[in-house]
């Protein structure tokens, strides 16, 4: 009699310590959903949120699971926590995997290339939305194929193959209309903005991003039509306009702030730096620049790394601090090999190059120029205007 009862105090304990689980993971299921735009709360709560996702998928409770994708998801790619937005990605494609749910489980891979592609994980960015190009196709997603397309144009760009990602940017321009999609059309727009200023041809760039931007009037594209106003913004520190550089570009910083995007914030915070090396305010260019770090380090976004390393080595030259500035290129070529950015090797080699010319460091500077003509040759980088992309910048050094 007595075994029967401890037996059954037991299992009641047992009961209730998974009920205890169950309910601990629906509150915090609600407190997602019913605070998915409160980051600062998210952020927070985070390590409880996590065990409750955590235990979602030990318990292949896949709605649960897939509930908490849906909510916390945006959250996480927006501040940067990647290494936790690809693991809930992962066990949300094994949850659709097990619902026999063909469409999230294809939709949920081009999520996984967004991560790695911010990430500066270029090569595995590219397979995965290739591969999700088709499986959309396949499944009669035909807009989606489109989507992934557009973003295998982006990482293709990003390793210097630019005839290619034109002729991929045409394909999707022509394709989008054929399916009705003019609204969407804002965003191979303003690719072509960028393969254009990659040439160095700002005016038809501009051109192709108010095009862009119109497109975009009246949406909640926020994020979007922040990234228009900073590539303006861009485009007018590049000509040396600076007021209205500085308007475009605090415009832009505004819409990233309000959305919460901090690689926007980052990429944008960069130019203000730029902008204040121009005008030889030095003291505000490092204070942008290290808060800039500070947060880029937070997010892991190697491609940013490495541009802001390459401004700050500007800085360092202009307060004659030669062995910083090499420091920080050797820094951001590092980098730029690690992503694959072909571009950036070759343009911060051959400042390299040149710098160990000015030091008479002649064995170094050769070594630095071969690198560069190799990655160039490799890459069809040879042409000047391809190669650096933009004339030079009024106040800079290359």
């Amino acid at each position: 009699m007595d075994c029967v009862t401890a037996h059954s105090q037991q299992v009641e304990i047992v009961g209730f310590f998974y009920q205890a689980v169950d309910k601990a993971i629906a509150y915090r299921l609600e407190l997602v959903q019913r605070e998915a735009n409160n980051y600062a709360a998210l952020e927070h709560g985070l390590p409880n949120l996590w065990w409750a996702v955590h235990q979602s998928y030990e318990q292949k409770k896949w709605g649960l699971l897939i509930a908490f994708r849906e909510a916390l998801q945006p959250f996480l790619d927006l501040r940067g926590y990647w290494p936790q937005s690809l693991v809930l990605n992962e066990w949300a494609c094994e949850a659709a995997q097990a619902l026999g749910d063909a469409v999230s489980v294809a939709r949920w891979t081009h999520d996984r290339a967004n991560i790695l592609h911010q990430r500066g994980e270029y090569r595995q960015a590219e397979s995965l939305y290739r591969a999700c190009e088709e499986g959309f196709r396949v499944l009669g997603e035909a807009d989606m194929a489109l989507k992934s397309r557009h973003m295998r144009t982006l990482v293709v760009r990003a390793q210097g193959r630019l005839a290619e990602a034109e002729h991929l940017c045409e394909t999707i321009v022509v394709e989008a209309r054929k399916l009705g999609l003019d609204r969407w059309l804002a965003h191979p727009l303003y690719v072509r903005g960028l393969l254009a200023r990659d040439r160095g041809r700002f005016r038809k760039a501009r051109e192709s991003v108010q095009k862009s931007l119109a497109l975009l009037t009246n949406t909640n594209e926020l994020a979007m039509i922040a990234q228009c106003w900073h590539f303006l913004g861009e485009l007018a520190l590049l000509e040396g306009h600076l007021s209205e550089a500085k308007a475009q570009l605090e415009h832009s910083l505004q819409l990233s702030q309000q959305v919460g995007i901090l690689r926007r914030v980052v990429a944008t915070q960069r130019l203000l730096g730029d902008l204040a090396q121009v005008e030889r305010r030095y003291e505000d260019a490092e204070r942008i620049y290290h808060e800039a770090l500070t947060m880029v380090t937070q997010i892991g976004d190697r491609p940013q790394l490495a541009r802001l390393l390459l401004s700050r080595a500007q800085l360092m030259l202009h307060l004659h601090r030669m062995q910083d500035a090499v420091s920080l290129l050797g820094g951001a070529v590092s980098t730029y090999e690690a992503v694959g950015d072909t571009r950036g090797v070759v343009r911060v080699s051959l400042l390299l190059a040149r710098l160990c010319l000015r030091q008479k460091a002649w064995e170094e500077a050769v070594r630095r120029w071969r690198t560069a003509l190799k990655a160039a040759w490799s890459a069809g980088l040879l042409h000047p205007r391809v190669l650096f992309g933009v004339p030079r910048r009024r106040g800079r050094w290359w």
